[in-house]
């Protein structure tokens, strides 16, 4: 069987689509200007996007930029949503928690458990290291995935497939995007904001698209789709993000049953298609992770993994991005060697590609964005 081409493959049988006619209108507001208590200048905006059917998508962004940003002399960015909302990024007390809703932006679609409470100012900043990215010169933006709404099959009542379709999970086009795209796709259009001097002290082609888990999957797809992003990096993504596609920790099966709203439809024979190649009855004769991966080529690649973190597969994550070296010049060289140990990175000074292993957790931390800014310095 012929293996199908990578970007045809992956649109129309695992993210899915982009609606046809999916022009927005863009239209911000600056809520809010003043200095970080983490690091260099604060500001918060609206952004609204307007769609052919005249329902608006409300996000709330938060900025930070290096006290000497101005729009004489721009700066480079970490674009990349985050998962609790941005009051939860920083205990800064002036980061506007839009959770509730109000003026600053439509309420959070969050689903309290008794394991995940709601959240709570302040309770995820290493995630973020505002403090380390503005000391070294660079800015980051972001905002909340749930504003798009519910991370849950009902997702799709809400937000950006609001402004085309309309249509429910149950009444997708079966190659219709799924959650995961609708995501990237939310990225691209902060980055059209970016362009056209939403923050004149960001330079929008310096831009980096970054994510943890099923945001790190996101960051891929929205690098993959859009060239104007500078870089893409990929922490813990896992199963439909940097990983091999084998049967260990996440899997297509598993994922499309938890979460059959971050797919599209077309995507249910592919997760079968995989149980087989798992149970030895079929070859895997469909394109994998590291051809998604080669796709960013040549820009900028960082994936990242963690020791403790085996549902998103830390050796396969590694493999995956070894194999996808090859879209880069000298990438099989710069990437050679043994799986490393834990709080080791690999960043060859040959091709724009790096890697590490921190020890731990799924999470991302301190240790995580110190590479991350590396990286970005000497190759963004």
């Amino acid at each position: 069987m012929a293996v199908p081409e990578p970007l045809e493959f992956f649109t129309s049988k695992v993210y899915g689509r982009v609606p046809a006619n999916a022009g927005v209108s863009l239209d911000w507001t600056i809520l809010e200007n003043g200095p970080a208590t983490d690091g260099g200048v604060r500001r918060q905006l609206r952004l609204d996007l307007t769609g052919p059917t005249g329902a608006v998508v409300r996000l709330t962004l938060l900025v930070h930029l290096p006290d000497r940003a101005s729009a004489q002399s721009p700066v480079g960015a970490f674009c990349g949503m985050n998962f609790r909302g941005n009051h939860c990024t920083t205990a800064d007390p002036a980061v506007l928690d839009v959770s509730e809703g109000g003026e600053a932006g439509d309420r959070l679609h969050h689903r309290p458990t008794t394991d995940r409470p709601l959240p709570v100012r302040g309770d995820q900043p290493d995630r973020w290291s505002f403090d380390q990215i503005t000391d070294r010169g660079w800015a980051s933006v972001t905002w909340c995935y749930l504003q798009l709404g519910p991370d849950l099959p009902t997702h799709f009542a809400h937000g950006p497939q609001q402004l085309f379709s309309g249509h429910l999970i149950d009444e997708r086009d079966p190659d219709e995007w799924g959650a995961i795209a609708i995501w990237a796709w939310t990225m691209s259009r902060v980055l059209d904001a970016l362009a056209a001097q939403m923050v004149p002290e960001i330079d929008p082609t310096r831009v980096i698209a970054h994510g943890h888990s099923r945001l790190g999957k996101t960051a891929i797809w929205a690098g993959v789709n859009d060239p104007r992003f500078a870089a893409v990096i990929s922490n813990n993504s896992g199963c439909l993000g940097a990983t091999l596609t084998r049967d260990i920790g996440e899997t297509p099966s598993r994922l499309a049953t938890t979460f059959p709203h971050w797919v599209t439809p077309n995507h249910a024979p592919v997760a079968a298609h995989w149980d087989a190649v798992f149970a030895g009855a079929e070859e895997a004769a469909v394109p994998d992770q590291p051809d998604l991966l080669a796709l960013v080529a040549p820009r900028p690649l960082y994936v990242a993994s963690a020791s403790e973190d085996a549902w998103a597969d830390p050796e396969g994550e590694f493999a995956s991005w070894q194999r996808a070296s090859t879209a880069w010049d000298r990438g099989v060289e710069a990437t050679a060697g043994e799986f490393p140990a834990p709080d080791e990175a690999r960043a060859p000074g040959t091709a724009p590609l790096g890697y590490h292993l921190r020890r731990g957790r799924h999470d991302v931390q301190p240790f995580d964005w110190t590479h991350w800014l590396n990286f970005a310095d000497r190759w963004v």
